[in-house]
This record gives C-alpha cells, structure tokens and sequence, in this order.
C-alpha cells in the first residue's frame, strides 16, 4: 500500500474517534416540534424530567419566548444531562493460594451487617419546584426589572431587584411564586398559599440607586414581580426504596396546575408531618362521588405541620381537589 493512502487512512481514523469522543461528552438530539408540544413535555419526554425545560431553552437561545414554539421547528435536546450508569466491572477471582502449613480449626465468625444504602427520594429540581402550603406569601422583595426588557427569565439572566432591606454583593435568595388563597375543598375553611420556588437569586451588585441580581439557577420560569425570600440550605429527603402506607386518610386540597392533575404532577394534601405523615409514605387517591373509584397513586415528597407536598406516580384519570387519599391495599 502506498505512503499517501496510509496516511489517509490514519487521517480519516483519527477524526472518527475524536467525534466519536465528543458524543460521548456532549450527546444532543435534535427534535422536530409537532402541534401541542411544550419545552415542558419535551423535556418530561426526553430527559425524563419535566423541570428541566430551561436547560433546553438555554440550548436553543434563538427561542425568544419559551412558551411558544412552533410545529416544524427543530430544536436541540441536551440528552448528556440523563445520568448514565457504568456498570461495575467485577473483580476476576484469585486462583487460590496452596498452603505447605498444617490445616488448622475454622472459626466460624458472625456475619457483618451490610450497611443499607440511601438514594434521593426526587431530584433536587423536583423537589424545588414542587413548593409548599404556607399560612402567609413570605418576601423580604421582588424582582422589579431587566435591562434587556425581558419578563422571563431563566439561568445567568440579570435582573434589577428591589429589597426591603439593605443588601450587599454575594446575598443570596430564593426567587418565589405564590397561588391565590386556597380553600378546603369541603369546609372552606381558608388553608393558605401555594408557594413554589422558581429559582436562586445572587446579589452581583448593590449600590443606593440600584440592586442588580444575577439568576444562578432556575428551577422553572422566573417572572418579573416574583418575589424573594432569604435563601437557606435544603436537604434532599434520602430512601432505602422501601416505602410506608400509614393508616392515614385525608384530602387533595390544592393541585400544582390548579384544578386537575395526572403523572408527574404534583399535589397537596391536607395531613402533615405532626400528623404522621413522612417523606417516602405511598397513598392511594379515590374520586368519591355515587362510587369510589381509585384514580391513582401518590407518594409524599416533602411535609410541613399540617400540609404535605406529594407528586403521582401513577393515575387512571385526573386528580382533582377534594379527591381522598387512603393507605393502600394490602396484599
């Protein structure tokens, strides 16, 4: 074989393997968008999670409004971010070792207990973004404009905010929404505000005339007049994979899109941690009406006194306020 063609050979091998090489880092899908697609659904479809949506608007930043996308459109999907597992690779056993030395009595010893490990009940995201019932709408501010004119925001955006209180540089905070009023969907009897956390807010400049905050990380769409709270550490609730189902009964008070809900989304219940409830506990809904009919499955992701946070893990048919939850079966 002639000099040349080696070399175009080797040429044409080594650009193989360094694309090759940078898939594996940095894998994007492209994908035509169709009637009725949403960066929420696409991102709940291809990245198995529906809150990181920004992550794909960050992808795609031709998209100047992330709630209109148009069908025929091809945007990217950052698919790198699906963590992958590797497996383990086993360790070959060792040929055993012939021993000259006399055999001696085997003492039997006690077995050693295998500690149990722990995963993350939910992504941080999820959990984030999920919220909470509070009495009142906390805020010590508000995010009040942007240089850019823009009205949404997403990560490493800037924005003007306004504070009760004197900030400085390298203050922190949450970035909140909050619902109208909730109501006990059988009493009336007023339960308080749902509150989500939309994202994290850094103080990057803080002068008399102005407060200028970078978004550092986004949870789900950030709006202007959304409020700020003081940031403070939150702890991902960890599980064995082995789950309650406490004979506790209560009721759907408020759902994450307001009215109905089905998988994935998320709910609020009206029983709490000093009732007895627990991160991880598993219920299941019932739709009372002439008949009770099972219409899905929920699992509490996070708890305060008396309200509790929980997203469906499975569900038949929507799931609406005033719909029951119950321990399951047994089997």
């Amino acid at each position: 074989m002639s000099k040349p063609r080696i070399i175009r050979y080797a040429l044409i091998a080594f650009l193989l393997l360094t694309s090759i090489s940078f898939a594996e880092t940095r894998e994007i899908k492209l994908h035509k968008v169709i009637k009725k697609d949403t960066l929420w659904d696409i991102s709940r479809k291809e990245l198995k999670d529906p809150f990181l949506w920004p992550a794909i608007w960050k992808e795609n930043r031709w998209i100047t409004n992330p709630h209109w996308i148009y069908p025929g459109q091809t945007i990217k999907i950052p698919i790198y971010l699906l963590q992958k597992e590797k497996p383990k690779e086993e360790a070959a056993p060792k040929p055993a070792e012939v021993s000259e030395e006399p055999v001696q009595e085997e003492v039997k010893k006690e077995p050693v207990p295998v500690p149990i490990k722990k995963q993350p009940l939910v992504s941080m995201n999820t959990l984030m973004a999920s919220g909470y019932i509070a009495d009142s709408i906390p805020g010590v501010g508000t995010i009040s404009d942007s240089a850019a004119g823009q009205r949404i925001f997403g990560n490493d955006d800037v924005v003007y905010v306004t504070v009760d209180h004197p900030a400085k540089v390298g203050d922190k905070f949450y970035v909140i929404e909050a619902s109208e009023e909730v109501e006990h969907p059988i009493t009336g009897k007023d339960i308080g505000y749902v509150i989500t956390i939309c994202g994290i807010a850094e103080i990057v400049k803080a002068k008399k005339s102005e407060t200028v905050a970078k978004i550092t990380k986004c949870f789900r769409e950030i709006n202007i007049n959304d409020a700020l709270v003081p940031y403070y550490d939150v702890k991902l609730p960890m599980t064995t994979g082995h789950f309650r189902s406490p004979g506790i009964n209560g009721m759907v008070i408020a759902t994450g899109n307001n009215f109905k809900a089905s998988m994935l989304d998320i709910i609020y219940i009206d029983k709490g941690c000093k009732d007895g409830i627990e991160a991880g506990d598993i219920f299941k809904t019932l739709a009372v009406d002439t008949h009770a009919v099972q219409n899905g499955v929920i699992q509490v992701i996070s708890c305060r006194d008396h309200t509790a946070t929980a997203i469906i893990k499975s569900s038949n048919m929507p799931i609406s306020p005033g719909n029951i939850f119950t321990r399951m079966d047994k089997n």
